[in-house]
């Protein structure tokens, strides 16, 4: 016996590759040749706020500041650290959780923990408010983000 409940299941991905890719791209707009640690966490802040601002207007500041709380409790457990101590020092997440994400890691780690913060939050706010919705949102916020980032993904959950 076979049954077609499989079908529904696989629609919800904790970060699609193109949310990662969208992530990478926001945070290279904002640190542009700025590699290191305390650079990288200063774009992460900069693009958190120019976030907030926007998707305030829609959310409200409480629904802003839930989703990305949530978004950090889910991206927490791929952030990569040295050791466990870093680990454990990240846990209770201060102010954004951006610079916790950071704090103590080379700059490709660093990297890496931002693009994890940033794609779980844009998963998390496509799928409260949609993907086509969102797009537009982050493309009002930088319209100068390649073309096919956004694009691409919104082609591909219309077919």
């Amino acid at each position: 016996m076979t049954s077609s409940a499989g079908k529904g299941e696989d629609t919800r991905q904790p970060t699609p590759p193109a949310t990662e890719e969208l992530a990478r791209q926001l945070l290279a707009s904002e640190a542009g040749e700025k590699k290191r640690p305390e650079e990288l966490a200063a774009a992460g802040e900069r693009a958190y706020l120019r976030l907030r601002e926007r998707l305030a207007v829609l959310l409200g500041p409480t629904g802003f500041d839930a989703l990305w709380a949530r978004a950090m409790h889910l991206a927490q457990p791929k952030f990569r650290s040295g050791d466990d101590t870093a680990a454990e020092e990240s846990v209770p997440m201060h102010g954004y959780g951006l610079h916790a994400a950071v704090r103590g890691h080379d700059s490709a780690v660093s990297h890496h923990n931002l693009v994890v913060a940033f794609a779980s939050f844009i998963t998390l706010l496509f799928t409260f408010i949609g993907e086509e919705l969102g797009f537009r949102f982050i493309r009002q916020i930088w319209p100068d983000l390649a073309p096919d980032a956004a694009e691409s993904r919104a082609e591909e959950s219309t077919q």
